[in-house]
């Protein structure tokens, strides 16, 4: 049978369609609805027809109508099968079917429904929702320079809203009712749109009322021209617009959509749906149902057909099938339900596909970090960190304004873009908000729940800053570089603590000390009496212990050994190993995961272990073979601490000018002077000791500087020698009164006695002026 329809026999047609196609290959013609000729639903009619075509046995046959109106009419007669409507004409139409349709009988004087539908006619068909393939907003055009702040006075000269019959006039009558108007009590202008613009520029015409889609030609050359601007609809009307006839939904036109709008236009938008209609008397007809299922799954992969290629871009055609209105009552046609179950379907495998991603990467990332022991990696870690409940906090107000955003912003005016809806949702999480703002029961449980987590964190925020200040961690952070750090301390060296806070150059140097269990009560009050100074109460023996004090960064680390021993203290060599220890572990300062070193280890290895080992000065004595140190040479120096302090005491008894000197040294007093070191400057290179040291003695200063000798570079690459020890090194690099023809090259430090470092390098500076060429 040809699929070709007769232009003067619809009913025939329509009788071809409702037998259904029972013979095999027999085609199925739809006649479909669009408007006027070359309007905007005609010409995505005619686009759908061609996007259909050739696709199965289902044809699209477009059919011209005046609009929204018509094809309801014609859909509930019987004489269209699907048709473009706007959704508030398509949703009275719905409604109407629903009503009573003996409400007639009584009396009462039938109208009210949009297009002026009666239940009777609205109960001939039932209808369905395919889909809502497109957008049109409410553009209400004032002549300049006239404002409208509410619609009061908006009947005051002639009003276009369109021609009678259209989508868009039934929409303009539902606004001005919400404004408080009826159409039948203002001067409507009854001409086209080109019309009503000539009339506009006469000053005839004060308000035009489009329906039509952000962005259209006709408003931009409208706006461009200066004839007129565009008014926002009032928050009052938006309101009760919504509260009354749900099919619309809050939105705004944006800034940019048209030349010169610089800002955000609140308006109404009414989507456009494809609508089918089935007669009621059809509904059992299996036959006619399974064709009609047929020509729908046709025209929903047209209309995605549509949406997808970039042919039809100018279209802009999007398939949706919910959320295209603030509430839906029309049911959707059951084969786009299939469509729509299988798309959330889909949705959702995605979604629980990333999340679950998401959680194992972040499960392998904790994972990575506890094994490698980085700080702070742990749960437990995580509570006294101010960062966590800050993102916490913007994880629940970024999460609450979408979810508050796409709950209420088809039907609250204050809400309408996700600007809104985030201040708003700031408001909430503060505490600060009021009742007004949301309107739907689920979005003002959003609300409460993000009021309750927004003042809890900001309470565990506060707590933790609180925690952070009391503690001094902030400055604990800053001061952990260059520090200095003394394990296993005892009672007899607090006088060495008082030496190193005292006026000096290690003064400005953090010092932190660990102290044992063991240490007494009465020493710890005096150890906290000291100024400037970090008391830790740890195991210096455990690595986990020292990862805190940040090692790597330390210029000194000192081991003090069991002074007294009564065994209260821990031992030396068990603490210089958990030095070891933590510095391979600490990734901050550079060093790598530690593994288990013998006895025989080498310093090769224990450099390749932990390549950021600090200078470690460890108490030792002559019952202690140097060999138990050897491990460790590369880094650790032994000090035997006893014979130091008897050669001392015996040189001071022999020679009383060396018990001054060493005095005035190492108490650092205001007008003493102290060993300090400066970069030989670049003149001074390639010269003799002989040359520097006139030249640095000839300079005239506040106290002047007593040059002792020279400090070498290290080697090429800064590899200390093979098998050699810290000893070694220093007494390789440090020469004490050079020869007198000793060159200086380049990374050569001077040593020198002065009373102040920034003396020692303005002497160094200005020995320039006296220094005579070779």
């Amino acid at each position: 049978m040809s699929s070709r329809t007769w232009p003067m026999a619809p009913v025939l047609l329509g009788m071809f369609l409702q037998t259904g196609a029972a013979q095999a290959g027999e085609a199925i013609v739809v006649r479909f609805g669009s408007g006027a000729k070359k309007g905007g639903f005609d010409v995505t009619a005619h686009a759908l027809a061609e996007a259909v075509q050739g696709e199965g046995r289902v044809t699209i046959a477009p059919e011209s109508t005046k609009g929204s109106c018509e094809n309801v009419h014609k859909l509930l007669s019987g004489e269209l099968d699907a048709a473009l409507v706007q959704y508030d004409v398509a949703a009275e139409a719905f409604k109407a079917g629903q009503a009573d349709a003996d409400a007639g009988d009584s009396g009462i004087p039938k109208g009210g429904w949009m297009c002026k539908l009666s239940p009777e006619e609205a109960d001939k068909a039932e209808l369905r929702v395919i889909a809502a393939v497109s957008d049109a907003a409410v553009h209400v055009l004032v002549r300049r320079p006239v404002r409208l702040e509410e619609f009061d006075d908006i009947g005051r000269e002639p009003l276009f809203m369109g021609k009678d019959g259209s989508g868009s006039y039934e929409t303009a009558k539902v606004i001005l009712g919400a404004a408080g108007h009826t159409a039948e009590q203002l001067p409507l202008f009854t001409g086209t749109a080109d019309e009503a613009l000539a009339a506009m520029s006469r000053r005839e015409l004060l308000t035009m009322l489009r329906t039509t889609e952000p962005g259209h030609a006709e408003i931009r050359d409208v706006l461009a021209s200066g004839l007129a601007t565009l008014n926002p609809l009032p928050e009052a009307v938006l309101n009760r617009l919504i509260d009354g006839y749900p099919y619309y939904r809050i939105c705004p036109i944006e800034t940019g959509t048209y030349p010169g709008l610089e800002y955000s236009m609140p308006t109404v938008c009414v989507s456009s749906v494809v609508l089918v209609a089935t007669p009621r008397e059809r509904v059992e007809d299996e036959g006619f149902l399974a064709d009609r299922r047929l020509a729908v799954e046709a025209m929903v992969q047209g209309l995605k057909k549509l949406a997808r290629d970039e042919q039809y871009a100018s279209l802009k055609v999007r398939v949706e099938w919910r959320g295209f209105a603030e509430r839906e009552p029309i049911p959707l046609h059951p084969v786009a339900e299939l469509h729509e179950t299988s798309e959330r379907r889909q949705a959702w495998l995605q979604g629980g596909a990333f999340a679950a991603a998401l959680g194992v990467v972040l499960y392998l990332v904790r994972r990575a970090l506890r094994r490698r022991r980085v700080p702070g990696a742990g749960i437990e870690s995580q509570l006294s960190n101010p960062l966590v409940p800050f993102a916490a906090f913007a994880c629940v107000v970024t999460l609450s304004t979408f979810i508050v955003w796409s709950l209420e912003h088809d039907s609250n005016a204050r809400l309408r873009t996700l600007n809104d809806s985030f201040w708003e949702m700031n408001t909430f999480a503060t505490g600060n908000f009021t009742t007004e703002t949301l309107k739907t029961p689920t979005a003002r449980l959003v609300g409460a729940a993000a009021t309750i987590l927004g003042l809890g964190l900001l309470a565990w925020f506060t707590a933790t800053l609180t925690n952070i200040f009391a503690q001094e961690q902030t400055r604990l952070w800053r001061r952990l570089n260059k520090h200095l750090v003394v394990l296993n301390f005892r009672e007899d060296m607090l006088p060495l603590i008082r030496l190193l806070r005292s006026p000096g150059p290690t003064r400005h140097r953090p010092l932190h000390v660990v102290v044992s269990d063991a240490l007494p009560r009465r020493v710890r009050l005096q150890l906290a009496r000291v100024k400037a100074l970090t008391i830790h109460h740890s195991n210096p023996e455990v690595p986990e212990d020292l990862a805190g004090l940040r090692l790597p960064r330390a210029s000194r680390v000192i081991v003090l050994g069991d002074g007294d021993g009564s065994g209260a203290s821990y031992d030396p060599l068990r603490i210089a190993r958990a030095v070891h220890q933590a510095c391979a572990r600490d990734p901050i300062g550079g060093g790598q995961r530690a593994r288990t070193l013998g006895v025989a280890a080498t310093s090769v290895e224990i450099a390749r272990t932990a390549p950021a080992l600090p200078v470690t000065l460890v108490e030792t004595s002559e019952a202690e073979r140097e060999e138990v140190f050897s491990p460790f040479a590369a880094w650790l120096v032994p000090v035997d601490c006893q014979a130091l302090a008897h050669r001392w005491l015996v040189m001071a008894c022999r020679d009383r000018a060396f018990a001054e000197l060493f005095n005035r040294v190492v108490a650092f007093a205001d007008d003493n002077a102290e060993v300090y070191t400066a970069p030989a400057p670049t003149w001074l290179i390639g010269q003799p000791w002989r040359k520097a040291r006139r030249a640095l003695l000839e300079v005239q200063g506040r106290g002047g500087a007593v040059p002792l000798g020279l400090y070498r570079a290290a080697d090429p690459g800064g590899k200390a020698p093979a098998g050699g020890t810290s000893h070694a090194e220093l007494r390789r690099r440090l020469i004490v009164n050079p020869r007198p023809d000793e060159a200086l090259v380049p990374g050569d430090l001077i040593v020198a006695l002065c009373e102040d470092e920034a003396d020692l390098v303005r002497i160094v500076a200005e020995s320039r002026k006296v220094a005579a060429p070779s």
